[in-house]
């Protein structure tokens, strides 16, 4: 028989249908039904999570009718739609027939045995009879909507490909499948062929979620349109390739693939190493309520909304490269990930249509969309994915925050303490205090969460899915009460301690202390090779505030300071006083220490909305560095002048990016002068002379370097880009990851050139790109010629102690086997075997 599924925003109305129903068709009928909202259910609302378990409830061969009152009730169904397999999905159909009286119709039709469709057209007609009684003969009564996928599948080409990444296509992998689906002009989707889910738009990241695809899982690619040859050619390399992650060749067997899926495990789980004691903090989300009126103004609204996403999107943005700078590429990519839930056209258009259909304000039809959504992922079997339902929460508290409502933020203890969450968001780990928090221990969660990277990377000791032992040891909910420790790395956890394992906790935890206070201590004095070769470690830094942290972390100097974080988030470009104010702030802190200032450095991977940068094809070939600064003169000779006076009394230099001919170096050191001039004849207090450098990112400007030579005081090697160039490879292209590593003996050849002219002239050369805070790579470029590197403060530790365990000697022989060899992979293990 026939199931009935009856979606209402309000349960009261929800229930008297049913039993109006089954007044007429009889108990046997199955019928569920999901509506309303809150704990008791009594708050007006629809919930995907409960509509997607009433299908699933009353699934038969015969199939399932849904049945909606309006607004939102289509956009949860469709929404639960989404994490029903295709089999069950080809099972459902949803009717846009009256809801009171389609669902009399239904009732008794399936009751007498009618099929799905004649159901669902005989619930689709029910208001024909009252219509032509009334003399109402407009509409079509005979319609039915089936939400199933009504493309003709001949328009379609399709390839095959197993998925290798060892956690399936998760958030960072998924990001960038949408974006190489989102370069070519067709319509792409995907489907799950091991699991029968599908298909899901290849630019929805929460579609894409709702396949559940783990490794070993083999996927359909399918698309339409121009392009579409193309496409599936480009998206079978990338997943192949493992979309920017290390993949196995040899998938595990399928019973292999499904344990991922096993129910979690009573033990808690080791996130982040280290161990911590304290007492017991329990963190309580502080929230302001969402305004609850209607609007009028829909079309005003829905721009409120597109402005907000925007806003959030500048916010991630200007997140991603600070944790790039701070903690290094791999974690800040958490972020990328994040960035197209915001963009994800399910989540979005759901929204819109709340606004439209139901006139909800803006907030309130941005947090049931994303609640939905989130609802969602916490209902898969994969442990990984529904861990993902954190992200979720995170990009919708920032959506908020950009409308003005303040979300939910995570209390910290009253005094040093262990944190416990029931779990944590990426934005919740950046705000941790490192001096209230001794460590962190979540209810839920894993290791594979975007909190746990992130805690790790930070060195915070943490451990999750700790739910089960504190209820278990009925552990009440009060700060201050109970006294706890963890091993980060074995994921131990022990609840009020006796003395004998708390002392020998303790003294584990002072040789671990002991041996960071060494590392600390030590980074804080010059950086000396074995046969006695100072080396000076320089920080990449991107706002003033870090500058304290990069001298704690023994900082010789500044090797880089980018400006454009000045210009990101934000509407418009800052003035001169308040460029001045912030680079005046660092100058203060790093006193007469050397601080290289890089010119406003925009284009590429790097927008600014506030500078209206244009739209190019290719944008790290196109209008960036100081290229853009030579086409806004006005604009760029500002920004010099805020350097040259914030310079006024300290070690600051000017370095020029992206230079790839004389002539744009003529002009730029053109434009610093007439600054000068300027300020000379307003009196006004500046930096004159000052040091004069260029950055060495395009292999023209390497192969000019002897001419360069004679006119700058010193270079540093961007070795991000300078690789990208040299070598013809996007660095952000996953099928190119062999040609992103700066090892590569071209690379290597070209700096040893570059080096060599550079001190032919007296002009010293620094390493401000990734590659100074690898270990491997800072040796061999050091054995190089290479005088100085400046990295993320918080690897300058690490990088020093490298540098005193090695002599120059040792350095320069690598360096020169390594430039003898046939590729990077060549090269890192002649490095590792020395």
């Amino acid at each position: 028989m026939v199931g009935l599924v009856l979606v209402s925003h309000s349960r009261t109305l929800a229930t008297a249908v049913r039993e109006l129903v089954i007044s007429m068709s009889g108990p046997t009928l199955p019928i569920a039904i999901a509506a309303g909202v809150g704990e008791d259910r009594s708050e007006l609302g629809t919930d995907a999570t409960e509509i997607l378990e009433g299908i699933q409830t009353i699934m038969s061969e015969e199939g399932v009718l849904i049945l909606m009152d309006i607004g939102s009730a289509i956009l949860s169904t469709e929404t639960a739609l989404m994490f029903l397999a295709e089999s069950e999905r080809a099972k459902v159909r949803c009717c846009g027939g009256p809801f009171v009286e389609g669902a009399v119709a239904a009732g008794v039709g399936a009751a007498l045995g009618l099929s799905l469709d004649e159901v669902g057209r005989e619930a689709a007609k029910a208001l024909r009879h009252k219509s032509e009684h009334f003399g109402d003969s407009g509409g079509d009564h005979e319609v039915v909507q089936f939400l199933k996928p009504r493309q003709n599948e001949s328009d379609f080409l399709a390839t095959t490909v197993v998925v290798r990444n060892p956690h399936g296509l998760h958030a960072r992998p998924a990001a960038r499948f949408i974006r190489e689906a989102a370069r070519y002009d067709s319509e792409a989707r995907v489907r799950n062929l091991s699991n029968g889910r599908g298909p899901a738009s290849a630019r929805s990241m929460s579609g894409l979620a709702s396949l559940q695809i783990l490794q070993g899982h083999e996927i359909q690619i399918s698309a339409r349109g121009p392009a579409a040859e193309t496409v599936l050619t480009a998206l079978r390399a990338a997943v192949k390739a493992g979309l920017g992650e290390e993949v196995n060749e040899s998938p595990p067997p399928a019973a292999a693939s499904a344990n991922s899926a096993i129910a979690q495990s009573r033990a808690p789980v080791a996130v982040s190493g280290g161990i911590a004691i304290g007492e017991l903090f329990f963190a309580r989300a502080i929230n302001t309520d969402l305004p609850t009126g209607k609007v009028e103004d829909t079309a005003g609204e829905r721009e409120k909304l597109r402005k907000a996403i925007e806003k959030a999107k500048i916010e991630l943005a200007r997140d991603e490269q600070s944790l790039k700078r701070s903690l290094g590429k791999e974690e800040a990519e958490i972020f990328r990930a994040q960035a197209l839930v915001l963009e994800d056209p399910a989540l979005v258009e759901a929204a819109e249509r709340s606004i439209e259909d139901d006139h909800e304000n803006a907030a309130a039809a941005w947090q049931r969309s994303y609640q939905n959504v989130a609802e969602a992922y916490q209902s898969l079997e994969d442990e990984y994915m529904r861990q993902r339902a954190a992200d979720i929460e995170d990009m919708g508290f920032r959506v908020l925050k950009a409308l003005g409502i303040r979300g939910p933020k995570v209390t910290q203890p009253a005094r040093p303490g262990i944190l416990v969450a029931d779990d944590l968001t990426p934005a919740d780990v950046t705000n941790l205090s490192e001096k209230l928090i001794l460590g962190v221990i979540c209810l839920k969660g894993g290791k594979t969460s975007h909190a746990a990277i992130l805690l790790r990377a930070r060195g915070v000791p943490a451990i999750a899915n700790a739910g089960s032992v504190l209820e278990s040891a009925k552990v009440e909910p009060t700060d201050g009460t109970t006294l706890a420790a963890f091993d980060g790395e074995s994921g131990e956890l022990w609840l009020n301690p006796a003395t004998t394992k708390l002392q020998e906790l303790r003294g584990r935890q002072e040789r671990l202390q002991k041996e960071d206070e060494r590392l600390r201590r030590i980074s804080r004095e010059q950086a000396v090779t074995k046969d006695g070769h100072p080396v000076a470690v320089f920080a990449n830094l991107g706002h003033a505030g870090e500058a304290a942290p990069a001298l704690k972390n023994g900082a010789d100097g500044v090797g880089l300071f980018r400006t454009e974080f000045l210009f990101l988030d934000r509407d418009h470009a800052p003035d001169e006083d308040e460029q001045f104010e912030a680079l005046r702030e660092l100058q203060g802190v790093m006193d007469l220490r050397p601080v290289i200032i890089r010119t406003l450095d925009v284009g590429g991977d790097k927008n600014a909305p506030s500078l209206g940068l244009p739209r190019e094809a290719n944008p790290f070939l196109g209008v960036r560095g100081i290229r853009f600064c030579l086409n806004r003169r006005e604009l760029f000779r500002t920004h010099l002048r805020a350097i040259l006076r914030a310079g006024h009394g300290g070690n600051f230099r000017v370095m020029f990016p992206m230079i790839s001919e004389m002539q744009e170096l003529r002009d730029a050191r053109s434009e610093l002068k007439d600054a000068h001039i300027a300020l000379e004849s307003e009196e006004k207090q500046h930096a004159w002379p000052i040091p004069v450098g260029v950055m060495i990112e395009v292999p023209s400007a390497a192969i000019l370097i002897d001419q360069l030579a004679k006119t700058v005081d010193f270079f540093s090697i961007g070795t991000n880009d300078l690789t990208q160039y040299l070598l013809a490879a996007d660095r952000d292209n996953p099928d190119l990851g062999r040609f992103q590593d700066a090892l590569h003996p071209a690379v290597l050849r070209l700096i040893s050139q570059l080096t060599t002219a550079a001190h032919r002239h007296g002009k010293h050369v620094g390493v401000c790109g990734e590659a100074a805070s690898d270990p491997v790579a800072a040796l061999l470029l050091l054995g190089l010629g290479v005088d100085e590197l400046s990295l993320a403060p918080a690897l300058i530790p690490r990088i020093k102690d490298t540098i005193r365990s090695s002599s120059k000697g040792e350095m320069e022989a690598l360096s020169r086997k390594a430039q003898t060899l046939g590729n990077a992979s060549e090269v890192r293990a002649l490095s590792g075997a020395r």
